[in-house]
């Protein structure tokens, strides 16, 4: 079965450092989905590192399942630690849409300022600004597409 690893178990699957296999993935040798790797991708390119050798996919099933019965015993889901791990999900998302309106509101600025900027240059610096600007505002736009 075809497992999907962060560069870091990656490079400790093959036991090379994360740069070599950020090397790799630049020069096209290895494909990312998501920002991970496919064990497959990453046979291709090392096929001296066998999963089996590592241990490490076995490694992470064992602890899935350990996590998994740790949420339900005996078949059936803990109320109360459902309950609690709700109320700690609600608050943590809580903080992270207010981190995202931070963002949102200094994404702003940013951009006001950087028009304002514009206005105080001379002819030459007012172009590198509005093409700075117009990448700044299409990169913001494609964040926003993505959620």
């Amino acid at each position: 079965m075809d497992h999907l690893l962060s560069l870091s178990q990656a490079a400790r699957m093959v036991g090379v450092p994360r740069k070599v296999l950020q090397q790799h993935i630049q020069a096209g040798h290895l494909s990312t989905f998501e920002g991970a790797i496919r064990t497959s991708e990453l046979l291709k390119v090392f096929p001296e590192a066998a999963p089996s050798n590592s241990g490490m996919v076995e490694k992470v099933r064992r602890i899935r399942e350990a996590a998994v019965g740790k949420i339900f015993s005996e078949g059936r889901p803990d109320p109360e630690r459902m309950a609690s791990e709700l109320h700690r999900l609600k608050i943590y998302v809580g903080q992270l849409e207010d981190q995202v309106e931070s963002y949102k509101t200094l994404s702003e600025q940013v951009t006001n300022r950087l028009l304002e900027m514009q206005d105080h240059c001379d002819r030459r610096q007012s172009m590198l600004l509005n093409t700075l600007i117009g990448w700044y505002m299409n990169q913001v736009k494609l964040r926003d597409e993505e959620v």
